[in-house]
């Protein structure tokens, strides 16, 4: 059975999401610079995202071998500009440096590590890093729920303090405004649904929450601490007695540390498999970034750029 958020407007779900990178992407595509293209499932999926009109994608890795992956793949390369760096630090920085210098809109890791991708990302010579924090939002749809719903932040930021948390939850905001979701109810997450003082996660999740109901965070309804059943589960809210507009229908699920969140986005990826659409993007720089794992679905690949190239034309739902 579907759980009903109880809104008057429509629910956003992914395929409303890829119309809207196709319908922003008209007048002009978003340039992704890829680190590393030469790796079969990275190619095919920029060349899809290239057919569906929402990207141009710019290739950073071995020429030859780009070309040989297309030709045996059968992949049209039409739109698709091609950048000869056969190392992985240099095609990562030149990509770096292509969205630096505003050159491309979006910045995606391909074959090369994370560690490698991130460091040119952070370089303050040809980086895209700016004054704001950068985090991790992770957009999902899970079947049974009629709506995509947003997490942050799953590894940016590893142990983030009051202030941090305090950014992250307005990039996530951002996020869900740019794909659709007016209004996003923001559920900041502990172990508990009730304030104790000894918990740092549920003290911040309160203070969070004071800040929201003093406009010190703006264009969202914020609560907390929750479980994360009781933000989720309408049932669960009610039969714990959680009373809250955010309470069972939360649209953002803010956590306390890096390794809660990427225990939540394997647990979805792996347990709820098929069921569960996923996308994932870091903002808060220059340009939106992509930074998929290896073991992430064609999928969960796709969407994500999908995500990016909307979130780089600045596109803010009305």
């Amino acid at each position: 059975m579907k759980r009903k958020t109880g809104r008057k407007t429509k629910a956003v779900r992914f395929g409303d999401i890829l119309k809207l990178a196709k319908k922003v992407s008209k007048r002009h595509k978003p340039r992704v610079a890829v680190a590393g293209a030469h790796a079969p499932i990275v190619l095919d999926v920029l060349c899809d995202a290239a057919h569906q009109g929402f990207a141009e994608p710019v290739l950073f890795g071995d020429e030859a071998r780009i070309r040989d992956i297309a030709s045996r793949q059968r992949l049209d390369l039409a739109g698709c500009d091609i950048i000869n760096v056969k190392d992985p630090t240099g095609a990562a920085r030149r990509a770096a440096e292509t969205a630096h210098a505003g050159d491309a809109d979006v910045l995606m890791k391909g074959n090369v590590t994370t560690a490698t991708i991130m460091k040119a990302a952070l370089d303050e010579e040809i980086g895209i890093k700016t004054e704001g924090l950068m985090s991790h939002v992770a957009v999902f749809e899970v079947k049974g729920y009629d709506r995509v719903m947003f997490m942050s932040d799953g590894g940016i930021v590893i142990e983030p303090d009051l202030a941090q948390k305090v950014e992250i939850v307005k990039n996530a905001i951002q996020v869900a405004h740019a794909l659709g979701v007016a209004r996003p109810r923001v559920a900041v997450l502990s172990s508990i649904e009730i304030v104790n003082t000894k918990m740092k996660s549920a003290v911040d999740a309160a203070i969070i929450a004071k800040m929201a109901d003093r406009g010190q965070i703006t264009g969202a309804i914020v609560d907390g601490p929750f479980g994360l059943d009781n933000a989720i589960s309408p049932e669960a809210a009610a039969q714990k007695g959680v009373k809250s507009p955010v309470a069972g229908r939360a649209d953002v699920l803010i956590v306390g540390h890096a390794d809660v969140g990427n225990v939540l986005y394997k647990s979805l990826s792996y347990f709820a498999g098929e069921k569960c659409s996923m996308a994932g993007v870091i903002v808060g720089a220059k340009v939106p970034m992509v930074v998929v794992s290896r073991a992430d679905t064609y999928e969960a690949r796709l969407n994500s750029i999908a995500v990016a190239c909307v979130l780089s034309r600045g596109h803010v739902v009305s």
